[in-house]
């Protein structure tokens, strides 16, 4: 018996599906069709539904030099910091594009909750930016102190200073330095494999499901990884070697794509209903600028966005000689110390020949809290971790003990002022004009570090697919 259009169920939406149905999960594991250590293409079969939450599989080779035995992957992006660009491609078309993607991450997992972190992400994704209270040793809660939580904390209370109940390890088989130890599974000397969602990837997957059964286009993913000849893969542990590279492991490289299916009567007549499909969802594009870290005069940074819809706008300002730290490169920093003055960011956001705000955001509170309403979401960082405000020198709440240090790199020198991102939601839903979106920056001290610095600054763009008899075709809203 044929169903009716007005029954055919909604396949498409992730959640529950208002009827009885039997669904049917298929698990490929594909090869990429393509492999080099700076390129890899993986092809989907054109059938079911694309599972938003499928996941790529990446590994690096374990390191060959003896001093980098314990190095691991970023603590706060993990596996990610090996792509740096990702495309979902239907036939010639780009539905998905995101340049810089593990700076674009290292934003996005601020919004990870801390328990996640350790329990989940940790184990899959390689990211573990959970914080861990220091309490005394003569009490169970008064905290000095606090650090990274690794889940892994043997205690010493003999530790220095005294009176503070800091993790240390010992010499031991595997590890030789003191501090909180790395866990085993993320330690790339026994080469963990990680996985990356499809969903993170792609922006486009967080709330649909691709029915390829209904495309008569190859399908595509390509991914550009993070140069081998930079040193920004992962992260050096203290006193280790700096000039190594480490290759993707090629076998290690999977595509786990999950294909949902129903009843056959089902899918016919959800295809019958639905010739043509729009979609709409959001894209992002990136603008970046490499000038003197030394430079506090005013910066414009013309971002795009001519002739578009632009929800948000998100900027960061990394430096590249942070591949011996905890972050890597993936940061945003902040404006450095002068004495016991912090620095202070001013900026501000035009477009349609207007400012967003109409007095420029200096204060790091407000700009914490424009990075909440835009977000709708609290970042789990710290004060200190967002901008060094209050801390004269190093010295500030987060542990700065040698007994604290990760793997040898203390928190206080590579997490303190390392999350300052700024982020506004564009607030008169307006189509920007020819002149498209500027950001202006001006940094009252210059960035700590020693090499220029890089403003990346992405916009949220609103896009639109129509899927009709199968063919895809990608516009701008």
């Amino acid at each position: 018996m044929s169903v009716s259009q007005s029954q055919v169920p909604e396949l498409m939406k992730l959640g529950q599906i208002p009827t009885d149905l039997e669904q049917r999960i298929d698990t490929d594991v594909l090869e990429p069709v393509i492999f080099t250590q700076s390129f890899c293409r993986f092809q989907l079969q054109n059938k079911g539904f694309l599972h938003s939450f499928s996941s790529l599989v990446l590994a690096l080779d374990a390191p060959g030099v003896a001093a980098n035995r314990n190095a691991t992957l970023p603590v706060n992006v993990g596996i990610h910091s090996l792509i740096e660009r990702a495309s979902l491609k239907v036939g010639a078309q780009t539905i998905c594009e995101i340049e810089d993607f593990a700076n674009y991450m290292g934003y996005k997992s601020m919004f990870i909750d801390n328990a996640i972190n350790q329990e989940r992400e940790s184990v899959i994704s390689g990211r573990i930016m959970a914080h861990q209270l220091v309490y005394d040793v003569t009490s169970d809660s008064t905290a000095k102190t606090y650090t990274l939580d690794t889940n892994n904390y043997p205690l010493n209370d003999k530790a220095s200073p005294a009176g503070a109940r800091l993790p240390s390890y010992s010499n031991s088989a595997s590890f030789n330095e003191d501090g909180i130890p790395p866990k085993d599974n993320i330690i790339l000397h026994n080469t963990p494999e990680f996985r990356v969602s499809l969903a993170d990837l792609f922006p486009f997957l967080r709330f649909n499901q691709l029915p390829l059964f209904m495309i008569d286009e190859p399908i595509s993913i390509e991914l550009v990884w993070t140069p081998q000849s930079s040193d920004r893969r992962f992260c050096f542990p203290e006193n280790g070697s700096t000039t190594e590279r480490l290759d993707i492991t090629q076998t290690a490289v999977k595509l786990v794509a999950d294909y949902i299916f129903y009843d056959g009567s089902t899918m016919q007549s959800y295809q019958d209903a639905n010739r043509v499909m729009n979609f709409n969802y959001v894209d992002y594009r990136l603008a970046k600028r490499t000038y003197s870290r030394t430079d506090t005069t005013k910066q414009i940074l013309n971002v795009g966005g001519a002739g578009r819809i632009v929800n948000k706008v998100f900027m960061a300002m990394g430096l590249s000689d942070t591949g011996d730290s905890l972050m890597n490169d993936y940061v945003a920093r902040g404006p450095s110390i002068s004495g016991s003055n912090q620095g202070q960011l001013t900026y501000n956001v035009r477009y349609n020949d207007h400012f967003v705000y109409p007095i420029d955001r200096r204060s790091s509170a407000i700009q914490f809290h424009d990075i909440v309403q835009t977000e709708a979401n609290v970042p789990y960082i710290t004060r200190e971790e967002y901008v060094a405000s209050g801390i004269v020198g190093e010295n500030g709440i987060l542990t700065n003990q040698a007994r604290g240090a990760y793997n040898g790199h203390s928190p206080s020198t590579d997490l303190v002022n390392r999350f300052n991102y700024q982020a506004t939601r564009l607030n008169r839903n307006e189509r920007i004009n020819s002149r498209g979106i500027e950001v202006e920056t001006t940094l009252s001290n210059a960035i700590g570090g020693s090499d220029d610095a890089t403003m990346r600054c992405w916009i949220e763009l609103v896009r639109s697919a129509t899927l009709d008899n199968g063919r895809m075709q990608i516009v701008y809203a």
